[in-house]
């Protein structure tokens, strides 16, 4: 166990939630075709256990802000009540819910609130290979010039268990605790989100979403389109039959966009008063 802490510690910040090299792959599988799933599963609930030990071990030396800290405890206590709850299916390497409760219990991911989370790591220059020339030189002029960097942004993700969480108010809130983050890690350039529900035309399809867009947009963040996976799509599609329709019929093709939200821009929108109760809350 203590050569699997040590393992996953040295992966570069760089990586995706869930990363494990192939050497610790192999292992895993090794303990599954020997002794089965449940035994595999028993193994990452160990691992769980280990990690969040070290991790709460670890939590004061890591500049982190008193929100997300509790947001952090809350995980915590969530996963050890699942240890009882959740079927030996749930530690499968392969799923999404896994993957995230991995991430956070090694705190290579943090809780920010309501339906999200975040990794502190570099904007992959992959991202920007589609665009054509202009559109390359005004991104690569905020990245140059206004965050001054392609590392350390707050990159968001969305916790799928935590739909329901998942509005405006939440949102605004969860913003408030990357602003405080920002605080106490200056080394963080700004934030950095990528998805199918920035896409504009979702103001005609699905207006009650537009505020992801909209309050980036409006407060100072440069908004781009980026190329679409199939899984972007089945996502844009899975929850709504609304939408689901309209891309059969031909009137919505899903298409994922992302932005760049500069600190000192952030932080002006985040000063204004009351932005839990903004206007563009008002669905």
């Amino acid at each position: 166990m203590s050569a699997y802490i040590d393992d996953v510690k040295s992966y570069p910040e760089i990586r995706m939630h869930g990363y494990f090299r192939p050497r610790r792959k192999k292992i895993f599988s090794t303990i599954q075709k020997r002794y089965g799933f449940h035994a595999m599963a028993l193994y990452h609930k160990l691992a769980f256990a280990y990690f969040m030990k070290d991790s709460l071990e670890r939590l004061m030396s890591k500049s982190l802000p008193k929100g997300i800290i509790s947001n952090i405890h809350s995980w915590y206590q969530r996963v050890v009540k699942d240890f009882d709850r959740q079927p030996d299916t749930y530690y499968d390497i392969s799923k999404m819910d896994f993957k995230i409760d991995f991430g956070v219990c090694c705190l290579k991911s943090l809780p920010i609130g309501g339906a999200w989370f975040v990794k502190i790591r570099m904007i992959r220059p992959q991202v920007f290979l589609t665009f054509n020339i202009h559109r390359l030189k005004q991104i690569l002029g905020c990245i140059l010039f206004k965050t001054k960097g392609y590392f350390h942004y707050c990159v968001i993700h969305t916790v799928p268990r935590y739909l329901l969480r998942f509005n405006c108010r939440q949102m605004n809130i969860a913003y408030k605790e990357i602003g405080e983050l920002m605080k106490y890690q200056p080394k963080i350039k700004g934030i950095f989100r990528r998805s199918w529900f920035l896409d504009p035309n979702l103001e005609q399809v699905t207006p009650e979403l537009d505020y992801l867009r909209t309050i980036p947009k409006n407060n100072g963040a440069i908004l781009f389109q980026s190329g679409t996976t199939h899984n972007e799509i089945a996502e844009s599609l899975a929850f709504s039959p609304h939408r689901r329709k309209l891309y059969e019929e031909g009137k919505y093709n899903p298409a994922a966009y992302a932005y760049i939200w500069p600190k000192k821009e952030f932080f002006e929108w985040l000063s204004q008063s009351d932005v839990e109760l903004s206007e563009s809350c008002k669905h």
